[in-house]
């Protein structure tokens, strides 16, 4: 309640951008509607007068410090919005000291959830909603940096993976959404939108998401 993603969204992202429940909204067919995210749904909207008023009914009625640790990435976009969520915690109480490191000091600590309070940064773009969930939720696992231990979600990423129904497991990876929305173990920020634009004569290619340049390059070939 206290991140203001439309503005993040307005800042940072030239005003295209989309919201992202536990499995981010760029897949389609598993990331549950806000609509459809039930009592959680809340906690993405920006209310920082409610976020104070959670805060002290925690017994924060000051808020408290936090260190937030960082690194970069090498984007000057991924600074400008952290340097939002800073802003957007400081007005409800909660002072983010930034902790930066280096890259590779950073993926060795904070990205494998080993930091002093809380940490910023994005996650690895998969197709595949079991790899948002399974390795961030399930205990134990190196990507759970929240440090979850939480039995009914554990119960339900087992249950999807073990679910061949397509539509069966789309139901039960929504449930899992609507469960963790108002858990809030993490806090999703927004995606931006890429608009992708080649010349007309570079056949079999598209954009996709990952690393592998390389291999796009070799499949595709010049109509010239």
């Amino acid at each position: 309640m206290a991140i203001d993603r439309k503005n993040i969204i307005d800042a940072t992202l030239e005003g295209v951008g989309a919201m992202n429940p536990p499995v981010p909204a760029g897949l389609k067919e598993w990331s549950v509607p806000f609509d459809k995210l039930g009592e959680g749904a809340k906690y993405y909207k920006h209310d920082p007068a409610e976020a104070k008023k959670l805060l002290a009914a925690a017994g924060y009625p000051n808020g408290f410090p936090i260190s937030m640790c960082f690194t970069t990435y090498g984007s000057t976009l991924l600074v400008d919005i952290m340097q939002l969520v800073q802003k957007d915690l400081k007005a409800v109480g909660i002072d983010a000291k930034i902790d930066q490191k280096e890259y590779g000091a950073y993926i060795a600590t904070c990205f494998y959830g080993k930091f002093d309070s809380t940490t910023f940064g994005p996650q690895t773009g998969f197709l595949e909603p079991d790899n948002f969930l399974f390795g961030q939720y399930y205990p134990e696992e190196l990507k759970n940096q929240s440090h979850i231990n939480d039995p009914v979600v554990a119960d339900m990423l087992v249950r999807q993976r073990r679910t061949l129904d397509i539509a069966k497991r789309r139901e039960l990876i929504f449930e899992i959404q609507r469960y963790l929305a108002n858990k809030q173990y993490y806090i999703q920020m927004p995606s931006s939108v890429y608009v992708a634009v080649w010349e007309g004569a570079v056949k079999n290619y598209a954009p996709n998401m990952g690393y592998d340049y390389g291999g796009r390059l070799q499949a595709a070939w010049l109509d010239r």
